[in-house]
């Protein structure tokens, strides 16, 4: 009698097994490739390219900064304030003119301009000579500023300074000095009021009494 053999597993069995584990094999060097792909996508700076960059990083940073002061300078010309040069200038120079002794001096029509190159460089007496600083004494910001005049009956300098602390408009002091003899004409000095003022304080009535006896005059009320 021939033996028959039975088989519980399908025949396809085996093979079923065999190809999921090598779809499972595949999968796993499929991510492992997409894996090193990535890798090999970021970008690695050699020692040299990373000083390239960051020499560039620092030029754009330089230039950004020049454009920010130029911006800061360009707009402070276009919208000048009362500590201004040019502004300083405009205004000195109108107070100058309407001085009688000034005018008797120098003459009329009186014109005024910045630095003098001897008539050669017209377009540089735009440049107004100046200096900005802190007063020591009251601690506010000064501007001083130095132009010529000229008028038919001779020169002059002028020489004017204004102060945060006042109003606009008024000056520190605004002398004006003949280039002939070096005689100095007061057409404006503020500077012993404001010493004056520094000593009262905030007391009014004392600044109003020190103001008397430096100038000599009487209170009108008390007569």
């Amino acid at each position: 009698m021939d033996s028959v053999t039975i088989s519980f597993f399908p025949q396809n069995y085996g093979y079923r097994f065999l190809s999921s584990g090598n779809a499972k094999e595949s999968a796993n060097e499929k991510g492992k490739a997409e894996k090193n792909g990535e890798e090999e996508t970021q970008i690695v700076l050699t020692p040299g390219q990373k000083v390239v960059a960051a020499s560039r990083l620092t030029m754009w940073a330089g230039i950004f900064a020049f454009a920010s002061v130029c911006a800061y300078y360009i707009g402070k010309e276009l919208v000048p304030t009362k500590m201004s040069p040019n502004v300083v200038f405009n205004k000195a120079l109108e107070i100058v003119r309407e001085n009688p002794e000034v005018t008797r001096r120098l003459g009329t029509p009186l014109k005024g301009y910045g630095r003098d190159h001897g008539g050669k460089r017209e377009g540089r007496r735009n440049f107004i000579e100046h200096t900005e600083y802190t007063n020591e004494e009251d601690g506010s910001k000064r501007t001083r500023v130095r132009f010529n005049l000229e008028g038919p009956n001779g020169k002059g300098f002028c020489f004017a300074e204004v102060s945060k602390a006042m109003p606009a408009g008024e000056f520190v002091y605004v002398l004006v000095q003949d280039k002939l003899n070096g005689q100095v004409t007061n057409v404006v000095d503020n500077r012993a009021a404001m010493a004056v003022a520094k000593m009262a304080g905030d007391n009014a009535e004392g600044a109003k009494v020190f103001n008397q006896l430096l100038t000599g005059v009487a209170d009108s009320s008390r007569k």
